[in-house]
């Protein structure tokens, strides 16, 4: 979807930042850091900062156009969100490479934890591994 229409569609001012961040997360299929998008962004506007990225890229989250990824290894990272409704990620250790998956496993957990008076209102699922062109020969295999 073209960055405009998708912030007209979420009720959001068309800014040349906003457009410039979605773009950046248009052209790839990884998850990217703040501190990434920044460097994309400033390619194409010279004269942005850091903050007016991260400040935008909240924007964006919270209007559910992008989505928040905390890896493993600490920090955050973002990726747009390509399909309605939600979803979770099987993410690449090698190349970054984010895969939503369409399965949640929160709807069979779910089930269980009222049963035990507990009201969930919010979870995160990623799973972490390597994808299968990262996986070619098997050295990357790591045991559980």
């Amino acid at each position: 979807m073209d960055a405009e229409k998708l912030l007209k569609k979420q009720q959001l001012k068309v800014t040349s930042q906003r457009k410039a961040i979605i773009r950046v997360l248009q052209n790839t299929d990884t998850v990217l850091s703040a501190h990434d998008i920044f460097s994309e962004v400033i390619k194409t506007l010279p004269g942005i900062n850091f903050s007016t990225v991260y400040r935008n890229l909240d924007v964006l989250l919270s209007k559910g156009i992008v989505c928040r990824i905390t890896p493993e290894s600490g920090g955050v990272l973002y990726e747009l969100r390509r399909e309605d409704g939600h979803h979770h990620h099987v993410i690449c250790k090698n190349c970054g490479a984010s895969i939503p998956l369409e399965y949640c496993p929160m709807e069979d957990i779910q089930a269980k934890l009222m049963e035990k008076g507990f009201t969930p209102t919010e979870h995160r699922f990623e799973i972490y591994g390597y994808c299968e062109k990262c996986n070619k020969g098997g050295e990357l295999n790591e045991p559980f």
